[in-house]
């Protein structure tokens, strides 16, 4: 493609994106449902199991779907079936694959095929322009919003280390752009990523801080960041505990009162994003108590 055409992300399944879709989906069934392998070393659909999944997948997405009336192949070329609950069902999948390949109760298939077919569903979203990609957080997969590159970069370079704040993160990443999401668990988990490494450099032996606990003590400590206002702008403690206070004062549902506001999907964006950049911020040593 030309660089200037940009097309904007397809929501959904497109026509041209459903038959890699479908053959995605019942290579899935075959790995999760493999009943005998033949003589010649092919998997054989136990429908037995087949039917226990999707039972289960009706069960979590609390419908009837009666997809195990039918073969997976002509159900989902009815565009009524795919509009509804075809990427639904691709997430459920994509999740009981994660979970598979760390069960190991399995000989066959191995954990590259499942790996493999994995990687095989990203490629198919990347090509057809979709919106969606397959994400892993907290080692569960998933269907997640495609977010800008940049930025996913960022986050995945935190969400990917092992320690508390990264899982607190990839949980908040996943509440903010997974397929169902949660705006509200989104906001609260990234005040908790952020706390999970700001109050241990900012209050180490105070077990009961908060963000803006901490932003206090940044303030009346003198805490400086490496990029702050011109002096007659400045204020105590840098910009940085601004960003902490505002984060954590500006939770609409904080207190959990009946008459709260809702987090909207951007409050929550705003949220997520903020997080990612305080974390980095305070791993690598940017944020400093002033020296006398």
């Amino acid at each position: 493609m030309e660089e200037e055409a940009s097309p904007a992300l397809a929501d959904g399944v497109p026509d041209y994106m459903k038959n890699s879709l479908i053959d995605w989906m019942m290579q899935s069934e075959l790995f999760l449902c493999c009943g005998d392998i033949s003589e010649y070393d092919c998997m054989c659909l136990d429908e037995d199991i087949r039917y226990e999944l999707i039972n289960e997948f009706d069960r979590r997405t609390k419908q009837e779907s009666r997809l195990y009336h039918a073969n997976t192949d002509r159900y989902f070329r009815a565009d009524v079936h795919m509009d509804l609950i075809g990427l639904q069902y691709t997430d459920f999948l994509l999740m009981k694959l994660g979970k598979f390949m760390r069960d190991r109760q399995h000989i066959y298939p191995s954990n590259e095929m499942i790996n493999q077919h994995i990687l095989d569903l990203d490629k198919v979203f990347e090509e057809s322009g979709s919106k969606w990609k397959v994400g892993v957080r907290n080692s569960i997969c998933g269907l997640e919003e495609r977010v800008n590159p940049t930025m996913q970069q960022m986050a995945d370079c935190v969400m990917n280390s092992s320690d508390r704040c990264g899982a607190l993160l990839s949980e908040a990443w996943h509440y903010m752009f997974g397929r169902e999401p949660n705006y509200s668990s989104a906001y609260s988990a990234a005040i908790k990523a952020v706390e999970a490494i700001a109050l241990h450099i900012v209050e180490p032996n105070n077990n009961q801080s908060t963000l803006s606990k901490a932003a206090k003590v940044m303030r009346d400590q003198h805490w400086e960041f490496q990029i702050e206002a011109r002096e007659s702008d400045n204020v105590d403690g840098g910009v940085i505990q601004l960003l902490m206070s505002g984060l954590m004062n500006s939770q609409p549902d904080r207190h959990g009162n009946s008459g709260s506001a809702t987090v909207s999907r951007e409050k929550a964006q705003a949220a997520v994003y903020s997080a990612v950049f305080l974390i980095q911020c305070f791993k690598a040593g940017l944020v400093h108590k002033k020296m006398n």
